[in-house]
């Protein structure tokens, strides 16, 4: 096994979890997010020799998980949104316990939610939920530390919102509702 080999297997051993997360928060579904996944890996392969070592690895796989998101999204046509039933199926699985029903259901309330907001925003709370620092998601995106710090907040008045209404009903919100 050549050196690139193994440095391959061990990036995708240590970040896999991350970066499907990140495909899933993308994508509306679990088949897009596998097919946006496997993209991903084969970016990553075919361009590992180019990674100098000026940022973190995790930024530089970030930046790859999302270009491709971005380009993926493109070549599927317009992003598409979970259907509300698809929510609300999860709720019918008779062999979960109530309560991880309730937080499936929720989870994927979240996604949706997600889903809703805009591009940026989406790629933006994705890094939050992987607890990627602030100056990390700045050098990803090219916005500076303090951009990203009003973004994440605005976006999680957004989230919150979007949280309150009932699955099925519209999600849009109105500048009215973030004051």
């Amino acid at each position: 096994m050549s050196d690139k080999e193994k440095l391959f297997e061990q990036i995708v051993q240590d970040n896999q979890d991350r970066l499907y997360r990140i495909c899933r928060a993308c994508v509306p579904s679990h088949d897009d997010a596998n097919d946006l996944y496997q993209e991903v890996l084969v970016k990553v392969w075919l361009n590992l020799h180019t990674f100098r070592g000026d940022a973190k690895l995790s930024t530089w796989l970030y930046r790859i998980t999302l270009n491709t998101a971005i380009l993926h999204q493109k070549h599927q046509g317009k992003h598409t949104e979970l259907l509300p039933q698809h929510i609300s199926a999860l709720a019918d699985t008779a062999t979960e316990t109530a309560h991880k029903q309730q937080q499936e259901v929720l989870l994927q309330k979240l996604h949706y939610c997600i889903s809703c907001l805009e591009k940026q925003e989406r790629l933006i709370i994705s890094l939050v939920l992987e607890e990627v620092s602030y100056k990390e998601i700045a050098e990803v995106l090219g916005l500076t530390t303090n951009h990203v710090g009003v973004k994440i907040n605005r976006i999680k008045q957004k989230l919150a919102l979007l949280m309150e209404k009932p699955i099925g009903a519209e999600l849009e919100l109105n500048k009215t509702d973030l004051r």
